[in-house]
């Protein structure tokens, strides 16, 4: 990868890691705009299309504000260390039911494990491509909530013991992977006391969760906060599942360590950085190649390799949908 590194110039590298000071706040607030905005719709024209258009737009954005979480674990979303955390934390990860630190841990060891046997990713990507038949059935388990179910459930786990962040299980959302990764970690069950593990861990969840919901109650309408919950555990499950397997599955090299082979980036149509792939995650090689580069800087890194050359045998896909015929097996191969 260092040979891929330097067909940039210093000029440009530098160019790339700088944090701007505006871009990450906008994206912010761009993606708790989109969030109000689809509460609005529905409380404005209660009907069915724009419940339906609301638990689109926020399942997307509950995916949005992960990526975002995403950015403030790598500390690449604005200048400040401190606001990095305050805003990745309570702005971007609470609101989704996660916590920054406990994250920030589960992904550095997801970059640099990635396509082997211990990247906790792995559950997300390793299975693929699967029959048309298994990727329908996760379809519907995904947007019938069933897997929303499960993924809340191995969350309460994940943080019903006292120190989280040092299990390798977490946003894989995986709880048989729990067993094998506490082993000796005695200090560490939950025991007697998970249910204070449990709410302590948890502290900010609520209390986001709280505010949102006296907020909607003030304005009138609690019922409306149903809507956070119910895309979290449907759409936003088909969309975290689609884009968690563009990223490494189905291709050449998904059990290998090279990048060229293992992770995809996937020129992404509008409609798709709305729901499957916000605020730049879809340039995923360029992220895997440079880490710490802020997202708002990939499509630039994206155009300056590719005038170099050094895109040339990566896994690059136009749109989600070729992506998703790449995840499904052909049907002679699936029989």
């Amino acid at each position: 990868m260092d040979q891929v590194r330097r067909q940039l110039t210093r000029e440009q590298i530098a160019a790339l890691q700088q944090k701007s000071p505006w871009r990450g706040y906008a994206m912010v607030v761009a993606n708790w705009a989109m969030i109000v905005a689809s509460f609005a719709l529905v409380i404005r024209y209660p009907s069915i299309w724009a419940f339906v258009v609301a638990m689109i737009v926020l399942g997307g954005r509950h995916l949005g504000l992960g990526i975002l979480m995403h950015e403030c674990a790598h500390r690449s979303l604005v200048p400040s260390p401190a606001i990095n955390d305050w805003v990745g934390q309570w702005l971007c990860a609470a609101p989704g039911n996660a916590d920054l630190q406990v994250y920030r841990l589960y992904h550095m060891t997801h970059h640099v494990k990635t396509g082997t046997s211990d990247d906790p990713d792995l559950a997300n990507y390793a299975g693929y491509p699967v029959s048309a038949a298994s990727f329908r059935r996760k379809m519907l388990r995904d947007i019938s909530g069933l897997t929303g179910v499960k993924a809340f459930a191995a969350l309460m786990k994940l943080y019903s013991y006292q120190y989280p962040a040092k299990l390798k299980f977490g946003y894989s959302y995986k709880m048989q992977t729990a067993d094998g990764a506490i082993g000796a970690l005695t200090q560490n069950e939950a025991g007697a006391n998970g249910v204070k593990y449990l709410f302590w861990n948890s502290r900010r969840i609520i209390v986001v969760n709280v505010i949102g919901f006296g907020i909607l109650t003030l304005s009138g309408h609690p019922l409306a906060y149903l809507l956070w919950p119910l895309s979290w555990l449907t759409t936003y499950m088909v969309f975290s599942r689609i884009r968690n397997a563009a990223e490494h599955g189905g291709l050449p090299g998904t059990m290998t360590t090279d990048m060229y082979l293992n992770t995809r980036t996937v020129i992404a149509r509008w409609w798709e950085r709305l729901t499957v792939a916000p605020n730049y995650v879809n340039y995923h090689f360029e992220h895997h190649l440079m880490p710490t580069i802020p997202s708002y800087h990939l499509p630039r890194m994206h155009r300056w390799l590719g005038e170099a050359g050094a895109l040339e045998g990566a896994q690059i896909v136009q749109g989600y949908t070729r992506v998703v015929r790449e995840l499904i097996k052909p049907r002679a191969a699936a029989q």
